[in-house]
């Protein structure tokens, strides 16, 4: 449960650091968050299953 909290939050701010980047034209940053988004929100999926 709190790890789910941390994930959460984590991916909150994976996304404002990603809408930033990618609003100030950094596609290289913008992408490799969104790739660490991805591992979060599968971690997430995987852990609702177990």
């Amino acid at each position: 449960m709190i790890a789910d909290k941390q994930c959460l939050r984590e991916l909150a701010m994976l996304q404002y650091q990603a809408e930033r980047y990618r609003l100030a034209g950094n596609g290289f940053m913008t992408q490799h968050l969104y790739s660490r988004i991805r591992k979060i929100r599968e971690q997430l999926a995987n852990s609702d299953k177990n």
